[in-house]
This record gives structure tokens, sequence and C-alpha cells, in this order.
């Protein structure tokens, strides 16, 4: 169905002319793939009413086609019904990698140089034998409404009624290989300027369009840009991951939508961007520049709240914004993160928060004279490590069925790590003055041994590791999606990184015994208020994100690695938690006063 609304958009021009038809057959042709286009949509979308999108602009392009519109018009109209195909099919318009010149040369001598010629030009002794003619690539007019897209689908489909047959034999990549070179032929030795755009627009936008697209943004020379972008661009550019490519064309989708007055629409592609186009890739590119993740996401929450306060002009600014963060982060510019030392911070980090609370209950079972009761604890936070791998792969496992859901998944098991965080944290500041504690652990300690209930020994010290195995492990994934050639420096930091957090829970283990256990609880206290509130603020980000929560801009700083994020839904969460904690500290040291005053 694409692929003929590109030949109306791209051939109609040869069949009309000012209001008349120039060549019967070709304005036939025309309303024959009107119609066929027409009667695919029906096959594929039964149940869509006239309002919809798809259906909407088929039925407009008919109606141009029917009246003998002008070719500017009809093109247009192509293009809303492609792209509305598009969107509503999730139908892939740009290659997975970046095109490859020399099997594009070596492809294109093999396969189309017999009837194009070698310069493209179309002039060699089969060509002549053709009726039509094959097409002459290096004749501006032919190239100007003509997209790598629209020549991808000719190779996969061949074009009915010539001589152009389907190359179904080639691999997706060499067909857009041969697609781009089409156009680098098309511009070979025309003067060029520096200059660069997404592959996704170099792929689906024509010559016509994109140099409108150069002239819109001030591009001091849009010819020589073009030529450019047409003959070096395609084949020097890094390439950018697809679905960051996606991601960039659903914005530009959500922008239009939301122009026309679809807001509904708008809010749906604006959340399916986010969904399909930036977070599966997430993972690998928080390990490789975090900050300019960050930036991404802010945008995201800043194109909905525009798109909530009905505000057009910011609308299409945020989605600019937006677009070109994209494009930034895909292109990997900024700094990227050395994976050896991205993992030894990384296995160090949660080693220390795991050995903490294990280690305190270790000396505190030395300190009541069972130090055989320890083999408890190691049990615990040996089984917990098998159990961390074990969950990352049910989740991993699970996460793939689709990706609105990882959102979900995601935040849930946040706002859970969440409430237990703050549980444990209240907790244990509610607990912080020394000699309350030692007495209550002494008394919990001593009762439970003498209920042989050890058990529950290994229990907690399963509990306190289980959350920071399972975090490694994902924190681990990510960063090899990012660094797959590197996995020998991940696997070298991970056991540095093990191997210093061991040696930090050695010597905290010997010297835990001389130090105040109520300081330290204290403190610990305090670093599990904040995990707990990191965690319920990223949590409720996602939500909004993902579209489960509606979102609520307020004014307030932003500190996305704190999970603080401008939005009142989120931060009314997080102020609870830190409240309900200072709360339970001020009573804490308020008894200690009560008993230095006795």
């Amino acid at each position: 169905m694409v692929a003929l609304l590109d030949y109306v958009g791209g051939d109609y021009g040869r069949a009309v002319r000012d209001g008349q038809i120039v060549s019967p057959f070709e304005y036939e042709e025309q309303l024959r793939f009107v119609a066929d286009a027409r009667g695919l949509a029906g096959g594929l979308a039964p149940d869509a009413g006239p309002e919809d999108s798809l259906y909407r602009h088929l039925a407009g392009l008919d109606a141009l086609v029917r009246a003998r519109a002008a070719p500017a018009q009809v093109l247009r109209a192509s293009h809303l019904a492609r792209d509305a195909a598009v969107q509503r099919f999730g139908l892939r318009v740009a290659p997975r990698s970046r095109p490859r010149l020399e099997r594009a040369r070596s492809l294109y001598e093999q396969n189309c140089a017999v009837c194009h010629g070698l310069s493209g030009d179309g002039d060699t002794e089969r060509a002549r034998a053709l009726d039509p003619a094959p097409a002459r690539f290096r004749d501006p007019e032919r190239l100007a409404p003509v997209s790598p897209y629209r020549v991808y689908n000719a190779l996969t489909f061949g074009v009915p009624g010539t001589g152009m047959p389907a190359f179904d034999t080639l691999s997706s990549a060499e067909r857009w290989d041969l697609a781009f070179f089409v156009f680098r032929l098309g511009h070979a030795g025309a003067a060029s300027s520096e200059t660069r755009m997404p592959l996704a627009e170099l792929a689906s936008l024509s010559d016509r369009e994109l140099l409108a697209a150069l002239e819109a943004r001030g591009e001091p020379s849009p010819a020589a840009a073009l030529a450019h972008l047409r003959h070096e661009a395609p084949f020097e550019m890094p390439q950018a991951a697809a679905p960051v490519q996606d991601a960039q064309r659903l914005v530009a989708g959500a922008v239009a939508a939301f122009k026309a007055g679809r807001h509904g629409e708008a809010t749906r592609l604006a959340i399916d961007a986010y969904l399909q186009g930036f977070e599966p890739l997430e993972p690998e590119l928080q390990a490789r520049d975090p900050q300019r993740v960050a930036r991404v996401e802010a945008a995201f929450g800043a194109l909905r709240s525009a798109m909530a306060g009905h505000d057009a002009v910011a609308v299409t600014a945020r989605g600019e914004e937006l677009k070109a963060l994209l494009f930034a982060i895909a292109e990997g510019e900024g700094k990227r993160s050395l994976p050896l030392v991205a993992a030894l911070v990384i296995y160090f980090r949660e080693g220390i928060e795991a050995a903490l609370l294990v280690g305190a209950l270790l000396a505190t079972l030395r300190r009541m004279g069972r130090a055989e009761a320890t083999r408890f604890v190691h049990a615990g936070w040996l089984l917990a490590l098998p159990a961390g791998l074990a969950t990352w792969w049910l989740f991993d496992r699970a996460l793939t069925l689709g990706v609105a859901k990882r959102e979900l998944v995601e935040a849930a098991v946040g706002l859970l790590a969440a409430a237990v965080l703050f549980a444990v944290s209240f907790w244990l500041i509610s607990r912080a003055e020394s000699r309350r504690w030692l007495a209550y652990l002494r008394a919990s300690v001593a009762t439970s041994l003498s209920r042989r209930s050890l058990l529950m020994l290994a229990g907690v010290s399963f509990l306190a590791v289980y959350r920071e195995a399972a975090e490694t492990v994902l924190f681990t994934q990510a960063l090899l999606l990012g660094h797959a050639a590197d996995a020998g420096q991940v696997a070298v930091g991970a056991v540095a990184g093990a191997a210093l957090a061991a040696a930090a829970a050695f010597a905290m283990n010997r010297t835990v015994l001389r130090l105040p256990i109520g300081p330290v609880f204290a403190v610990s206290g305090g670093l599990l208020t904040l995990l707990a509130v990191s965690f319920a603020g990223a949590s409720i980000h996602g939500l909004v994100q993902a579209g489960y929560l509606s979102p609520r801009p307020v004014t307030f700083p932003e500190l996305p690695w704190m999970g603080i994020h401008p939005d009142l839904t989120g931060l009314a969460v997080q102020f609870t938690i830190a409240a309900a904690v200072t709360i339970a500290g001020l009573q804490a040291f308020r008894r200690r006063g009560d008993d230095t005053a006795a």
C-alpha cells in the first residue's frame, strides 16, 4: 500500500499538468493505484471508521486525483496518507544500519548498470529496447519527487508495467544500499556543503522536501547542502540506532497531529515515541551518556506537558528540541563511558550497600557472643546472589513480551523497592539512639536464638543483598548492551569492583565493633531514605512518561539522578517519605534528650 502511495505522489505529475490530462495511460494508472491502496487499507483495518486518519487521507487523495489537482497537492496528500499508514502499522522507513558505499557500488554494477548505465544516465543498449525507458537518475526532475524509501519499495516489489523487476532476493540492507546509491549518482559532481540530518529523514524525504526543509531552517546554500546529504552524508554519518529513528518520526507525527487538532492522536504518538523508540534503548544509552538521557526524558515530559496545556506554539518548539536531542544521542555525541571503570563503580557501590547491612548484623552477633550463628547470615547473602540472577532472567523474559508494558513493570518494581526501603529506613532511624538500639538488638537476637529461629537471620541477610544483586545484574546487562565489543573490560571491572567491595566489607567487619552503632544506623537510615525517595520519584516519572499517569508539571528544580522531576504527583510522594522519616528521627533524638536528662 505504501509503495502504491509513493508511486502516485511521484508519477502523478507526468499524467496531469495545469488541470489537463497529458497522459491518459498514466492518469488511469494513478486512479487504479489509489483505488488499490484504499482496497488494501480496507483489508488491513476493516474496523476503522471514516474519521480514521488513514481512511481520511486516502479519501482526500482520491478526490484530488479525480479533480485533476496540481501535482504538488497530490504529492502532499500521498505523503500524508503514506505517513498515516506507516504510523498505523509500525512500518520501518529507514535502514537498521548505515548504508555501505562499496557494497552499494558493487550491487549497482551487477544488477542495475545494464539498464540505468554506470553513471545513472540510462543511456544503454538495453535501455533503448525498453518501453517505457528506465529512469535516468541524473535527471533532477526525475529525482525531485522521489525518496530513497520509494526506491527501496521499487526494489522490493518491482514497478508494474515497466521492465523494473523485484529484487527480493537481495537482503533488506542491500536494497537500502542501492536506494541511497541511486541518489548519490543523481548528485554526482554537484557542489556540496557540510550539513547533517537524521538518516530516517534522509530515507523518507524526497529531494524536493529536503530542499524545502533546508531552506526553512536557514541553510545558507540549500542546493549545496542537498548535494552533500545525498552524495556523502548517508555513507559517512555515524549510525543512529533504529528505534531512536522511529522515535524521531513519531515525535514529528505527534506534533503534526496536534497542529491538526487531533490532540488524542498526538498524545498517543508522543507516548509511542517514548515506549517504542526511546525506552527500549534507554539502558544502553544510560551506560553511554546518562546526562543526555536525562535531558531526553525531560524533553519528552515537556512535550507531554505542552500538549496537556493545549499550547500549539510550545508543542512545536518542544517537538523540535526533542528531535534534536534524539538525533544527538543516537549519533553518539558527547562523552562515552569507559566500560571497565563503569563496571568497577557499579559493583563496588552495590557491594558496599549490601555489606553495610550484612556487616552490621555480623558484628551484632559477635558482640552478643553468638559467633556460631554467623553462618546463617552468610548462607542468606550467598543465596541472594543466584536469586538476583534468576530474577533478572525472569524479568528479562517478561519485559520482552511488549515494550508498552516494560515501563509499567519497572515502575511497579521501583515502587515496591521504595516502600521496603522506606520501612527499613523508618525503622532504623526511629531506633537510632544507641542505648535503645543495643537493648533492642540484645532482646531481639537473644529471643530469636532461644527460639531456634536462626532461619530468620538468613532471611534478613538474604533480603539485604537480594535487591543489590538483582540491580547489579540489570546494570551489567545494560552496560554490555552498550559495549558488546568490550565484554572483557566489563568483566575485569566487575571483578575489581567486587574485590574492592569485599575488602571494604572485611575491613568494616573488623572495625565496626569499635564504632558507636547508633550513629552508624542513623546514617544508614538516611541513605536508605534517599534511595526510597529516588526510587519513588523515578518510578512515578516512568508512569507519567508511559502515559499511565497524566503529567502535572510544576516549577521545581530537576535532579534526575535523585529521581526528582518537576511533577506534582512524584514530588508529593517524595515529600511524604522524607517528612515521615524526618519526624521519626526527631522523635528518636527527643527520646535521647529525655534519657540524658534522666
